[in-house]
């Protein structure tokens, strides 16, 4: 299992109904033969798949059917990432490698299919390489890019706005680079133009983690989170009101330790908290996952390393109700590597997560409004390989999984989703 992009987890969110039991998981349905990575589910259209990483266009499954093309494809463009809003508006960034340098563009299809004009939004005075994309309930889209200015590569970012279809102009975030190191970031799109985004440079054992939060489509003060170590998995949520939440797996020395800083868009982060410590063993995938639900509730989870590399870790999700402190760990699973996590109606929530036996299979658990995570789940077929999950509530509490599906373990393959 080869570390690639994590996917994005977009959140769909309305007070409804609870999410169903676990065991109302359809079976596995393959929605192409086409070689897919990095498939992202979505919680529009009663559960949708978006599909097309690293392809001239985007493509949309609706009800697990076959994906069909949402953008238009461009030979000097490749698709880095995507995310949908409630209503079923989807946004795509590609990567254009032509004269005179290379850029980021935007491609929105609106929720009626509707094709926006794609655009530029990173600043064409020099090349720009890695976006990546979250986008929120109602349609805020906060997008991020490496950007090589000659004094060294910063990072740079631009909001879109509810209702609008075009991204704000770019703001650099971050000082240049020395010599040929690249930022690395994450990032988190919260309703009304609100944004988080962390980045940091891995440059020793004493790399700094900064976060920066926008509470109206400009990004505010940098402030440097402590531990960040040599080097972070980082997670970031921003809820319907503002709150934002920054769980990262610190790596300071020998052992590892899972941290959460929390405050609310515009101003600065409160004292983070030290959730779990675990082992040095970490794993590929993203080990740490964040995410809010309707009601505010904030739900962190990590793969809680051992003392091995690459055997994943010990699943533990933590909840905070909103004005509360973060309760008690709720141990879910073993060898879990590969974190997706999404808010619903109500504080539910849904984890999936990967885990290698004899196989790579794809799990879940389910959070109904008002209870525990519920037992964990295998989704996929124990027959084949299944990878790098990505999972979804739509506002009614349903749940959909996708995965890509393989005989190789690798990073790609079929296109895979259920529902719950």
């Amino acid at each position: 299992m080869s570390k690639m992009l994590p996917a994005v987890a977009v959140t769909l969110v309305a007070a409804a109904a609870a999410a169903p039991a676990a065991d109302a998981w359809t079976p596995p349905a393959t929605l192409s033969g086409a070689d897919e990575a990095n498939v992202v589910a979505t919680g529009a259209f009663d559960g949708s798949v978006l599909t097309g990483w690293l392809k001239p266009a985007a493509s949309l499954s609706k009800g697990l059917g076959a994906p069909e093309p949402i953008t238009t494809a461009d030979p000097y463009e490749r698709v880095w990432d995507f995310g949908a809003d409630a209503s079923g508006g989807v946004v795509a960034l590609t990567v254009r490698r032509h004269k005179p340098v290379q850029r980021i563009r935007a491609r929105i299809v609106l929720a009626d299919g509707t094709r926006v004009r794609a655009y530029t939004i990173s600043d064409g005075s020099h090349s720009a390489t890695q976006p990546r994309l979250a986008v929120a309930a109602d349609g805020t889209a906060v997008a991020a890019w490496q950007w090589h200015d000659p004094a060294g590569w910063r990072v740079q970012a631009a909001i879109r706005r509810p209702g609008q279809t075009r991204f704000d102009r770019p703001q650099t975030v971050s000082p240049p680079t020395a010599g040929k190191l690249r930022p690395t970031f994450q990032l988190a799109a919260g309703d009304g133009g609100r944004a988080a985004l962390t980045w940091q440079v891995q440059s020793g054992p004493d790399a700094a983690l900064h976060a920066i939060t926008a509470a109206d489509g400009t990004f505010g003060a940098d402030q440097v989170l402590p531990d960040g170590g040599n080097w972070s998995d980082v997670a970031l949520a921003v809820g319907a009101d503002g709150a934002v939440q920054v769980a990262y797996l610190a790596q300071p020395a020998a052992t590892t330790s899972l941290r959460v800083a929390s405050g609310a868009v515009g101003a600065a982060l409160g004292p983070t908290t030290v959730l779990s410590t675990g082992g040095k063993g970490t794993s590929s995938g993203s080990q740490v996952a964040a995410a809010f639900s309707a009601d505010g509730t904030a739900t962190v989870a990590w793969a809680k390393p051992g003392s091995r590399y690459e055997e994943g870790g010990t699943l533990e999700a933590f909840t905070r109700a909103p004005g509360a402190p973060f309760g008690a760990a709720q141990a879910l699973a073993e060898h879990a590597e590969g974190l997706s996590l999404a808010g619903g109606p109500g504080n539910a929530a849904a984890l999936a997560w990967a885990t290698q036996g004899a196989k790579w299979s794809v799990h879940a658990s389910l959070r109904p409004a008002g209870g525990a995570f519920g037992p964990d789940t295998t989704l996929s077929d124990p027959a084949h390989n299944a990878l790098w999950p990505s999972i979804a509530l739509t506002p009614t509490g349903k749940a959909i999984a996708a995965w890509v599906t393989n005989d190789s373990g690798g990073g790609s393959g079929q296109p895979t989703a259920a529902t719950g």
